[in-house]
């Protein structure tokens, strides 16, 4: 009897490593392309302050890479120091030109330079596959979005804007989520991808008109619940949160509270007894797809036409 329990826990030992080992591995990979995805929308951000002739700015999202997120890549680059090293020379290399009166065109050159060298990080620690794989790219889309929401949240205070940076930072994150979303639209039912323009759509809107961060944050989970529904993987509120404003994540005891509504289904769950996080609330779309939505967004949802 001790043998059969022996080799049975044996086998549940060395089916369940694997797997653990796996999505480990893609934990991993997505903080790392996370931090690279970040850099870009920095870099955009840089680029329009050039334009702009504001070199206090540049400086800042020049400065940004370097500072707030080469920790995070250095460390998963241990096992390769000498592009590290190549990594961070770069970084340093854009700030310092940043910093100085080179002319827009060389430092659009530095950032050119420096995009290759992002790309090249990609390759080494994502790979191509991963890289290329659809619902990494909606997890470091709703990643980026969430991050967005932290930034305009400290950024806008009474509908002004009080830290410029910040809500640069935002921006530059909604825009890099829309880069991403351009390369996998068309795999998208049109219907579909015309709904997450207009919603992106809407994000835009507020940051321009500077409205209240509850209403952004409402237009911009809109677009996050897209993605969650062509998925299946919920979004998890952004580290940043905690950083800025002391909010803990939350974590359920429920079974089914941190699975996305659409897995929840194919495990057969009812759709009336779908479960969600104690912040959400369940609705259904117009299409009578259920879905998980923070209770705050569901009467603007409502109005918005997106639920029930």
């Amino acid at each position: 009897m001790k043998n059969i329990l022996l080799t049975v826990f044996t086998i549940i030992i060395l089916t369940s490593v694997p797997s653990s080992f796996a999505d480990s591995q893609r934990n991993e990979k997505l903080e790392f392309a996370g931090t690279l995805e970040e850099t870009l929308g920095h870099f955009w951000a840089l680029e329009l302050n050039l334009d702009e002739s504001n070199s206090k700015l540049a400086l800042v999202h020049a400065t940004h890479p370097i500072s707030e997120l080469y920790e995070t890549m250095s460390g998963h680059l241990e096992n390769n120091p000498d592009f590290n090293k190549k990594l961070e020379t770069t970084l340093v290399e854009l700030k310092d030109k940043a910093n100085t009166e080179v002319s827009k065109s060389e430092a659009k050159i530095a950032i050119d330079e420096a995009k290759t060298v992002i790309q090249e990080a990609r390759s080494i620690v994502v790979g191509e596959q991963q890289s290329n794989e659809d619902e990494f790219k909606i997890q470091l889309i709703n990643t980026l979005l969430e991050t967005a929401k932290v930034e305009y949240r400290e950024a806008i205070e009474d509908g002004i804007i009080v830290e410029v940076a910040e809500f640069q930072d935002g921006s530059a994150f909604v825009w890099q989520s829309q880069q991403i979303f351009s390369s996998i639209e068309n795999k998208i039912e049109p219907t579909d991808a015309d709904r997450i323009n207009e919603y992106f759509e809407l994000v835009w809107t507020g940051f321009k008109t500077q409205e209240s961060p509850e209403t952004v944050e409402n237009y911009v989970d809109a677009v996050i619940y897209e993605f969650e529904e062509l998925s299946g993987i919920q979004s998890e509120p952004s580290e940043h949160e905690e950083e800025v404003f002391g909010i803990e994540s939350e974590h359920e005891e429920e079974v089914f509270s941190g699975i996305s509504p659409l897995k929840q289904l194919k495990e057969g769950v009812d759709p009336k007894d779908i479960q969600c996080k104690s912040t959400h609330g369940l609705v259904f779309k117009q299409s009578g797809e259920p879905a998980c939505v923070k209770t705050s967004s569901i009467q603007k949802l409502i109005s918005l036409g997106w639920s029930q």
